[in-house]
């Protein structure tokens, strides 16, 4: 009797590694494929071709990699498959923002390219240039991100769409004030006429204030920041150096029911403490 369910152990053993958990992680495979394909379709004129390949690759192995990492450095065998879900479940979620922060990336960096690209413009609309070729001229001159959403936009227009709606999908990919400013004017322009390079210059200004006065609020917020790091980090330092002179110390919460409890609420609380004063040291773009 006891061979026999021994048996049916091994079997069903067998049928769990062989069958169930193949097909399992060809469901997640396909599942994650399809977020890496949703992801490449709606970035495909948002971000650069590297980028949007290097996060479809992130969202493919992510999920594996930080279920494995979460396994591996588990402390107890109890804990290892909650880590492995875990983990698991935050590689379901970094991709995401980590894609946004590779597009709020670009975004500041076109921001401060916005202002030279203006200028080109200002300057070839003076040297006689029509809309598009001062366009062209910024393509030429440049860097990315700049060379690149100027691009598109003269290759949507040459491919039969209408410069409006063109620069409409430009704003929806880079939107700020600046840029909300330059389409309006450029539009405004091809309807009622007016003195581009002038109402440019004007935007130049106007942007240039901007600026100053972000760098003021981050200087000012600097502070707060700082604060935030600091009072975050004194809980984990004190755990380590107090865990390091005498190891018995924490055992009591480590050890209990009780304790375990307590350190997940102080754990919450710290985590609440600590977002609410990035927070509130942390301003809205304007």
């Amino acid at each position: 009797m006891l061979t026999a369910i021994l048996f049916l152990v091994f079997l069903y053993a067998i049928f769990i590694v062989f069958v169930v958990i193949p097909m399992i992680l060809q469901q997640i495979h396909v599942f994650n494929q399809k977020r890496a394909n949703r992801f490449a379709h709606a970035m495909d004129r948002t971000l650069e071709a590297k980028n949007i390949a290097l996060v479809s690759r992130f969202y493919m192995i992510a999920p594996f990699v930080c279920g494995a990492t979460g396994f591996v450095l588990s402390p107890e065998h109890v804990f290892r498959l909650p880590a492995l879900l875990i983990g698991f479940g935050l590689g379901m979620v970094l991709p995401k923002y980590y894609a946004a922060f590779i597009l709020k990336k670009r975004r500041e960096m076109f921001e401060t390219q916005i202002i030279d690209a203006l200028m080109i413009m200002a300057s070839s609309f003076r040297g006689g240039l029509s809309l598009v070729q001062s366009m062209e001229s910024v393509v030429e001159e440049m860097p990315d991100p700049a060379r690149h959403e100027f691009e598109i936009v003269l290759g949507e227009n040459k491919m039969g769409v209408s410069l409006e709606e063109a620069l409409g999908r430009f704003y929806k990919r880079m939107p700020s004030a600046a840029m909300q400013q330059f389409v309006s004017a450029i539009l405004l322009s091809r309807e009622t006429g007016g003195n581009l390079p002038a109402i440019f210059m004007r935007i130049i200004s106007s942007v240039r204030e901007r600026h100053k006065i972000e760098e003021n609020l981050r200087v000012l917020t600097m502070q707060g920041k700082l604060q935030a790091i600091v009072m975050s980090g004194l809980p984990i330092g004190f755990f380590f150096m107090v865990n390091s002179t005498n190891p018995q110390y924490f055992k009591v919460m480590l050890t209990t029911d009780m304790g375990r409890l307590l350190l997940a609420v102080a754990v919450m609380l710290w985590l609440l403490g600590t977002f609410m004063i990035i927070k509130i040291s942390t301003f809205d773009d304007m």
